[in-house]
């Protein structure tokens, strides 16, 4: 949690820099502050305490895999909470994607390895929950000034946890501040503008698909650069849940996560 607070303290301080370039009379008003904090402890706080130890104890295959049934979770949730009609095509896309999940994580290879991956389901439940309270923002604030605020009430609720952990700092080697410096840089803060950025100019039909493609990088990232080994059942378990995706995805989504 240490890791995650400097990255995202580094992230908001940059998201702020683009708030004033892209957004400069953005003010937050009262009305909004409850469901930034709650939406932003959900998306920031909860999500990378689930993704942080989930990552650690299992593969970086399973943990995209696992992740990529969002979409799919997410429109499970809103036809429960808010009665939403599911068409048939997205019923099976769902039916689909649990399949498809059954095969990835299939018989794990011990406790750590299930561990891990019932952590990424903790992180797919809080992402869930932060499309839920974020449904309806965008009608006061723009998409940057969201993203902004969530990450400043994201890292105020990271930071008690770092400090929880006081008695572990270690020196951070430079290899270590160069990753968290591209996690930071990257992946919190310049992935979220040129997301906003995309959504802006083509609209979430057009980008929704190119989001599915996080878990297949993931995997191909886990093999070529970790050096993890896949089974042609995980293989098979992702595409089936890329196939429950895109039929799910004939709707239009209500948000995905953009970050591992």
């Amino acid at each position: 949690m240490t890791m995650v607070s400097i990255r995202f303290l580094a992230a908001t301080v940059i998201l702020n820099i683009f708030l004033r370039r892209f957004d400069p009379s953005a003010r937050l008003r009262r009305r909004d502050v409850l469901p930034l904090l709650a939406s932003g402890l959900c998306g920031v706080t909860i999500y990378f305490f689930f993704e942080s130890r989930g990552i650690k104890l299992t593969s970086a295959s399973h943990a995209s895999l696992i992740i990529a049934v969002i979409p799919v979770v997410t429109v499970t949730v809103e036809a429960i909470i808010f009665r939403t009609r599911i068409a048939w095509l997205v019923a099976v896309g769902i039916a689909l994607s649990v399949i498809g999940v059954v095969f990835v994580v299939g018989r794990p290879t011990g406790f750590k390895s299930l561990s891990g991956d019932l952590f990424m389901f903790g992180a797919c439940a809080a992402w869930v929950a932060y499309i839920i309270l974020s449904k309806n923002l965008h009608t006061r604030l723009s998409e940057i000034a969201i993203t902004t605020y969530q990450s400043i009430f994201g890292t105020v609720f990271l930071i008690p946890f770092a400090l929880i952990e006081h008695s572990q700092w270690v020196p951070i080697s430079p290899v270590a501040w160069l990753s968290l410096a591209y996690l930071a840089f990257f992946c919190s803060a310049l992935s979220n503008f040129l997301y906003i950025y995309a959504l802006s100019r083509l609209g979430p039909i057009s980008v929704s698909p190119y989001v599915n493609l996080i878990p297949v990088v993931g995997v191909l990232g886990g093999v070529a650069l970790l050096g993890e080994s896949i089974r042609w059942t995980q293989v098979l378990g992702g595409v089936i849940i890329l196939a429950g995706v895109l039929l799910v995805g004939r709707r239009e989504p209500s948000g995905l996560p953009i970050e591992g």
